[in-house]
């Protein structure tokens, strides 16, 4: 999931209008061949299924969620170590 967090982070979004539709409704995401190229699923490099686009998303979730465990267990630690940190020098500090 991190690896796919990764490779949605560096994916190009743009915003475009279908030629049908007129330039008056836009909509937002990434050209169907750089999907395909970061992801390597769907049924051709011209489309992206939405099947495809969620589950990209649910795992990119699920990357964002494990790396800000692991922050959060590394920030937690860290604190940790500074709060002993300064009740030994508040001790050494006490008359």
């Amino acid at each position: 999931a991190l690896g796919i967090l990764e490779r949605v982070v560096d994916l190009p979004i743009s915003t475009w209008s279908y030629i049908t539709q007129g330039t008056g409704v836009r909509h937002i995401g990434p050209m169907a061949q750089d999907f395909a190229a970061a992801f390597g699923v769907g049924e051709n490099d011209t489309t992206i299924s939405t099947v495809d686009a969620d589950g990209v998303a649910l795992a990119a979730i699920q990357g964002l969620n494990a790396k800000l465990e692991a922050e959060n267990v590394a920030l937690k630690s860290q604190l940790s170590a500074l709060a002993e940190r300064l009740a030994r020098l508040e001790a050494a500090q006490a008359p």
